[in-house]
């Protein structure tokens, strides 16, 4: 049997699409799990791991940024500063059938 190189390009291509599936099977595992899987005969028709990029991978290590402290200087009194969120539409109406909700904040006291 001669292997020319195409079948050869196709076998490469085949093993890599095992590869990431069992990679996406495993939750995303590193390589370094992946490998003592592999070694340890777990991973049925796999002889290396070699993860490549994975979009899930690289999107889970991004990070949100906290937005940055503000200090203030003096807290203010009772109603001086007051928070106000608008919440529309509600997903569960309310007893007298309103499906917009607002709510206020005081800012000294942090009341509803």
């Amino acid at each position: 049997m001669t292997m020319n190189s195409n079948d050869c390009i196709d076998v490469v291509a085949a093993a890599t699409n095992d590869v990431n599936l069992w990679h996406c099977r495993l939750g995303h595992m590193n390589e370094k799990g992946m490998k003592e899987l592999c070694s340890k005969g777990k991973l049925s028709g796999l002889k290396t791991i070699e993860v490549g990029l994975c979009e899930g991978c690289i999107f889970g290590k991004q990070k949100r940024v906290s937005f940055s402290k503000v200090r203030r200087a003096i807290k203010p009194e009772k109603l001086e500063l007051v928070h106000t969120d608008l919440w529309v539409p509600a997903e569960v109406t309310s007893l007298g059938g309103s499906a917009c909700y607002m709510t206020f904040i005081d800012d000294a006291t942090r009341k509803v």
